[in-house]
């Protein structure tokens, strides 16, 4: 109903339709090209939200930019904090390299899981099938959102080598016994993390790919921005982009078959197998 009331102007131009905000339940995201126009915005939106009854939290309102700009924002006469980062519904986003630091903060997250259960993990009466059921509860807390991640190898040699960490803990092995990898995964039967999150982006692809009440989510995927151009240099890897690799640029058009998309889930996830597996 505020949203409604407020009937926002400024945002993003997608295709001819201009994005405004982004909301789940009461986390709001605004969008805009400039300051000026997000100050304006956020104080109309307080203020339709104070007619009806509703008070913006100003200590969590938080804005980032991507462009220079000494200019503050303003709520009420009170200033709104920069920041570099923000956490929304639970990932951490960033207007740079968003999966670099988002895999940093969720083998953070998988270290602690993983501490909380160093009594089962590090007792050596412990059968193998209990700890790895344990283990199992630790791996959705590093791929929180994994779907949403562009996948380098960087970021994906981060995730392994954490694993490995994990799984040398697991079995009692240390660095000096010099096991290969490959030996360690056999003893611990562990899935390969990698390969976790290969599969669940893959099916979150084909997910958004058939949409079909027009919501953003798709339309922003396929969105093709036509007045800016691409820095000169090499360029950050985009969510897309390794599966354009695999499927072309039609890969969009070729998801809305789910069996075959299902079928040629394969040639995705090996682009990512570990060689030393």
């Amino acid at each position: 109903m505020i949203f409604r009331k407020a009937d926002l102007e400024h945002g993003l131009n997608v295709d001819g339709e201009t994005l405004t905000n982004l909301r789940f339940a009461d986390n709001v995201a605004l969008i805009t090209e400039n300051i000026e126009n997000m100050e304006e915005q956020l104080n109309v939106l307080n203020n339709i939200s104070l007619e009806s009854g509703l008070k913006m939290h100003k200590g969590k309102t938080k804005y980032m930019n991507n462009f220079e700009s000494n200019k503050d924002i303003t709520i009420d006469k009170e200033k709104i904090e920069k920041v570099e980062s923000y956490k929304y519904l639970g990932q951490t986003t960033y207007l740079k390299d968003t999966t670099k630091e988002e895999v940093t903060c969720r083998i953070r997250a998988g270290w602690s899981c993983f501490r909380r259960n160093r009594e089962i993990f590090l007792d050596d009466k412990m059968p193998i099938s209990l700890k790895r059921q344990v283990y199992d509860q630790c791996v959705p807390t590093m791929t929180y959102r994994c779907q949403t991640w562009s996948l380098t190898k960087a970021t994906t040699q981060k995730l392994r080598v954490a694993q490995r960490a994990m799984e040398r803990k697991i079995r009692g092995i240390k660095l000096a016994d010099r096991v290969k990898c490959c030996e360690i995964r056999k003893r611990t039967q562990i899935q390969d993390i990698v390969d976790f999150v290969a599969k669940q982006k893959w099916k979150w692809a084909g997910h958004v790919a058939r949409l079909k009440d027009n919501r953003w989510t798709l339309r922003v995927t396929e969105w093709q921005p036509r007045n800016d151009k691409r820095s000169r240099g090499r360029q950050a890897r985009r969510w897309r982009d390794d599966i354009v690799k695999t499927k072309g640029n039609t890969w969009s058009r070729d998801a809305r078959d789910r069996d075959k998309w299902k079928r040629d889930a394969e040639g995705y996830i090996l682009q990512w197998m570990d060689r030393a597996s």
